[in-house]
């Protein structure tokens, strides 16, 4: 996209004639997001209305990950394309996170929304962007329209009924005894129905409300974390309902490592207290449950929903009492990782669900192809198959491995626990058959599940798996912690740098099968002293924040059982 830039800077005219040209056909999209929403606890079995008009009328993705479990890392994500250690966003709050660290990595000179605003797109955004949008550092980043550019601003984020916006670049807007979301939800209506006045210019429209994320409060002394308050008019509802008890809740045995092994099984009072957080968590969902409605009947009233791609989604999921863990998310486990992400829209099939294995990073890629404009090389992820014609995507079939990596402090929700040795860099590969999770952690320890046997992660087997399996992962890992581009797409090409000219000799009567592309592929027996010669992946030490030089390899072999 960075020959769009050029272009439009050598020929302003041309470039100008050309957007208005082809923005007449374009798809419009809307983006719900929510913050800290989990998947694995059925927060979407308890919003009606997101069924109706999302889940029965598109499809959702049931293998969609977000590769750093953190609002400011993996929001960073979605919009360019990265991974964290290429974008370098990693944490919530400066140095290493935030709005600031955002601005100072230039992240926003050349992502989706310069590229669709390039394209002729009006860009819109309302609700939360990432923290660190304060009083002093609310504008709106390249890309986003100023007209329509309400983000909410700092203290006073997370606060439901006292929130505080910063509108369209300009005085702050702070709000008292008035639901959040509902504001948000008028807000929205508005911006809708000024953009069908001019219904040639096609739209991005984010919509994020906080829910069900926790209430926060910046004091003098400390950073206060209370439960999720709903609208008044939703107390009460789910008023005898508990957090699901998967295997993995409050175990009676841990085999976790660092941090997490160490920790004691949850009291009584603990668990209710984790009981009514996950009502008051479903509860400040259901007026996002009434925004997503009357967003969507809104479309339809202004002759816009048949050209327009919805998506709902969050910035990363949640546990509640998962491997005896009080609340919050910033693990590699399936809680904290993987998310809701369903889409409605022209092409895409209704009612169903997809197996594809998706991040946030593959998002960018996934809306210009569906706009179709060129997505760029340097993306870290190409294309989610979302229509109901795969044939579209050609050679971009769905990913098989990406990493899930963090670097910063871990802390628990509603408490003032914290934990140092955090850092962990993961590969998950989803294949025919296969579900794995393969952790390194800055203690030095490893974990490994295998999730189509143990899909709740409660036996932690590494120390029982075959030194050939183990140093596969290895390679994987080894490469996807540093990956670009390309190499992020198709790390066994690294691994195997012959793959093309292999490819090109398949030839199953002379044995000759082609490269490796799967994990099935590198499993060949004949690859054996090939990966137990590799270098395994290791830190040096356990440090908040991403330092390449903390990050190397080591000589050691697995020893064959």
């Amino acid at each position: 996209m960075k020959t769009i830039s050029f272009l439009a800077a050598a020929f302003p005219a041309a470039i100008l004639s050309i957007s208005q040209l082809v923005s007449a056909s374009k798809p419009n999209f809307l983006v719900f997001l929510t913050d800290d929403q989990d998947r694995r606890m059925n927060s979407l079995d308890h919003l009606p209305l997101v069924k109706k008009y999302i889940r029965d009328q598109g499809t959702e993705f049931t293998n969609y990950y977000t590769t750093t479990a953190m609002c400011c890392p993996s929001r960073v994500s979605l919009w360019s394309g990265q991974f964290a250690h290429n974008h370098n966003v990693t944490d919530e709050a400066p140095p290493h996170g935030s709005y600031t660290k955002f601005v100072s990595q230039n992240i926003e000179q050349d992502w989706l929304p310069t590229w669709l605003q390039a394209a002729g797109y009006s860009n819109n955004y309302i609700g939360k962007f990432i923290n660190g949008v304060s009083p002093t550092l609310k504008r709106a980043p390249k890309g986003f329209d100023k007209a329509h550019w309400e983000p909410l601003v700092a203290p006073n984020i997370y606060t439901f009924y006292t929130p505080v916006f910063a509108t369209n670049d300009g005085p702050l807007e702070p709000h008292t005894g008035v639901y959040q979301t509902d504001i948000i939800s008028n807000k929205s209506i508005a911006i809708l129905d000024g953009l069908a006045q001019n219904k040639s210019n096609p739209f991005l429209f984010v919509i994020s409300p906080t829910a069900p994320h926790d209430e926060v409060w910046i004091t003098p002394n400390a950073t206060v974390f209370t439960p999720p308050v709903p609208a008044k008019r939703h107390e009460g509802l789910f008023k005898d309902l508990k957090a699901p008890r998967h295997p993995s809740f409050n175990p009676e045995k841990n085999d976790k490592v660092s941090w997490i092994g160490s920790l004691p099984r949850l009291n009584d009072s603990q668990v209710d207290a984790i009981d009514a957080i996950y009502r008051a968590r479903l509860q400040s969902l259901q007026a996002t449950d009434e925004l997503v409605e009357r967003i969507i009947k809104r479309l339809e009233h202004n002759g816009q929903l048949e050209n327009t791609y919805i998506v709902y989604t969050t910035d990363n999921g949640y546990h509640l009492g998962t491997h005896r863990m009080f609340s919050g998310k910033q693990t590699a486990y399936e809680e904290d990782s993987n998310i809701p992400f369903i889409i409605r829209g022209p092409g895409i099939a209704k009612g169903a669900k997809s197996n594809a294995v998706a991040t946030h990073t593959h998002f960018p890629a996934t809306v210009l192809k569906l706009a179709g404009l060129p997505v760029p090389e340097e993306l870290d992820a190409h294309s989610i198959p979302v229509l109901e014609n795969k044939a579209v995507y050609g050679k971009d079939q769905p990913s098989e491995a990406f990493a899930v990596e963090f670097w910063a402090q871990a802390f628990m929700e509603n408490t003032t626990s914290t934990f140092n040795t955090n850092t962990y860099k993961s590969v998950r590969l989803i294949g025919q058959g296969y579900n794995l999770l393969y952790t390194v952690w800055c203690t030095g320890e490893h974990e490994y599940y295998d999730l189509v046997k143990d899909p709740f992660q409660i036996k932690n087997i590494y120390k029982e798996t075959k030194a050939s399996l183990l140093n596969r992962l290895d390679a994987l890992l080894n490469v996807l912690r540093t990956c670009k581009g390309p190499t992020c797409r198709d790390p066994w090409s690294v691994i195997h740098p012959d793959n093309k000219q292999l490819d090109s000799k398949v030839d199953e009567k002379e044995g000759n099968s082609g490269g490796v592309h799967s994990l099935t592929d590198a499993l060949n027996k004949k690859y054996d002293q090939f990966y137990a010669n590799l270098p395994k992946f290791a830190f040096k030490d356990c440090i908040q924040y991403y330092l390449t030089s903390n990050e190397g390899t080591i000589p050691e072999q697995h020893t064959e059982l």
